[in-house]
């Protein structure tokens, strides 16, 4: 996994910048109950299919072709120091739907170790906020998530983080997910890997 730090290698990737965090204290909350019931339910069918492995239907019903899909961790130093002026935060994942889609057929392939015996996963999201964005047709999403994946018999591994979401309606009427901004809580990776969509 270690290679596919700053996965930016394809021209798609590169085109695009990395999506900055939000500051959700300077944004409106949507108050709109349709509105926010018809994000919740694009988060609860993207975790419905990514538990069930059914990573191309994820891909076709939930993603944007132009999304951007980052997975982040930060270093967390004391309040005080003021030594480091590097970034504080690393890319686990950098991936535009070109990688996104490779990663999928690596999957479908049966060639993936992970594979088999199969894994099983439990995703929870939860404290789901929806914001406005001056787009009728657009809406910024922060949530928690929750997974743990089980595999034989003591193979179990959890992972928080915190997700920030850019929905917006597609030409077809239905929500897709356009940007993704992971804040993974670990600053290195407890479980066994990280060969997981958060």
């Amino acid at each position: 996994m270690g290679n596919h730090i700053l996965a930016t290698d394809s021209p798609a990737a590169a085109s695009r910048s990395v999506p900055a965090p939000i500051d959700f204290g300077k944004l409106e909350v949507c108050l709109e109950d349709a509105a926010c019931r018809e994000v919740e339910r694009l988060l609860h069918r993207e975790a419905r299919l990514l538990d069930t492995e059914q990573f191309s239907e994820w891909l076709e019903q939930v993603l944007d072709p132009g999304i951007r899909y980052v997975v982040a961790s930060r270093e967390l130093r004391y309040r005080k120091e003021r030594r480091y002026n590097a970034p504080s935060e690393m890319f686990i994942f950098n991936d535009d739907f070109t990688f996104l889609k490779a990663r999928v057929d690596q999957f479908n392939s049966g060639m993936q170790w992970r594979t088999d015996p199969p894994e099983r996963y439990r995703r929870l999201v939860t404290n789901i906020e929806v914001f406005l964005t001056g787009r009728n047709d657009e809406r910024l999403v922060r949530s928690n998530v929750l997974v743990q994946r089980s595999r034989r018999a003591y193979e179990i591994d959890q992972f928080t983080c915190c997700r920030e979401d850019r929905v917006r309606r597609c030409s077809a009427g239905s929500l897709r997910l356009v940007d993704r901004r992971v804040d993974f809580d670990e600053r290195s990776i407890a479980g066994r890997n990280l060969l997981l969509f958060l």
